[in-house]
């Protein structure tokens, strides 16, 4: 089966440092990619590149076997690519309605705006992947992981089938990040692809099904969750034997050395 996205040879140099050496990247139907590398490895730069927010010095883009040309976010939308960045691009005293259809927007005959249509199809995308995020709320009220939502519901809006999700989880509690991974899971079973970039080795073991190591702009490994563990990831990602498991010494207390007993402070 053709992927539904391919990179070839992308490399990116910036003074001084090769930020991508000839990458190449493959992406499935409905698969979780995992990219995974230290901070600095050079995944969210490829990812800017297929976002349109950087240009590659060498290499292509295809996207179902046509290669594309990204010039820009406005180039990768229209290509069905969408990127949920680390910091929201949301504007805070607008509703969920406003920021969603913000340049997309609907008319009525005589160019009125249609903020009820847009407020519906907010409704559906959040009732088909399970987001549950309502369109008439301020930004300003709702938590990070509601917001990071509706950066979601931006991209299903402008029908965006490959969905990059750069460090999802570093402003989000646990159970936010657990119930991000469900909506992950939703999002790839009805047919959107998914590139996860992280660092975390727990997180990308629990939702990818592949991993793609980078280390130092190149590409050094793939697995897949079920041939791997945090010991082999983190070799991988630093080029050298890694032991994760700390060793604790068993602590016996000694002797007491105070002892207080009735004590009354006035």
């Amino acid at each position: 089966m053709t992927p539904i996205l391919r990179l070839s040879g992308i490399t990116k140099r910036f003074p001084g440092v090769l930020a991508n050496d000839h990458i190449d990247l493959h992406l499935e139907e409905g698969e979780i990619l995992a990219l995974l590398g230290e901070n600095g490895a050079g995944k969210t730069t490829l990812m800017n590149i297929l976002y349109g927010l950087y240009q590659p010095d060498e290499g292509e883009i295809s996207v179902r076997d046509k290669v594309i040309q990204v010039h820009s976010p406005t180039d990768a939308i229209k290509a069905g690519i969408g990127m949920v960045h680390q910091h929201f691009m949301l504007v805070p005293v607008f509703t969920v309605t406003e920021n969603v259809m913000l340049g997309e927007e609907p008319v009525k005959p005589g160019g009125i705006l249609d903020r009820p249509k847009a407020a519906n199809r907010i409704r559906e995308i959040s009732q088909a992947y399970g987001l549950e995020v309502d369109p008439d709320t301020y930004i300003e009220d709702l938590p990070v992981g509601v917001q990071q939502r509706v950066e979601i519901i931006k991209l299903l809006y402008r029908e965006a089938d490959i969905l990059i999700f750069d460090e999802p989880t570093a402003v989000l509690t646990p159970q936010e990040a657990d119930e991000l991974f469900e909506i992950m899971r939703s999002l790839a079973k009805q047919g959107k692809s998914i590139i996860f970039i992280t660092h975390k080795l727990r997180e990308v073991l629990a939702i990818a099904d592949r991993i793609m190591v980078i280390r130092r702009g190149a590409v050094v490994g793939e697995t897949i969750p079920a041939e791997a563990d945090q010991n082999k990831l983190a070799a991988m990602m630093v080029g050298r034997a890694v032991n994760l498991e700390v060793e604790r010494e068993e602590n016996v207390p000694g002797d007491v050395v105070l002892n207080v007993e009735h004590l009354v402070m006035l």
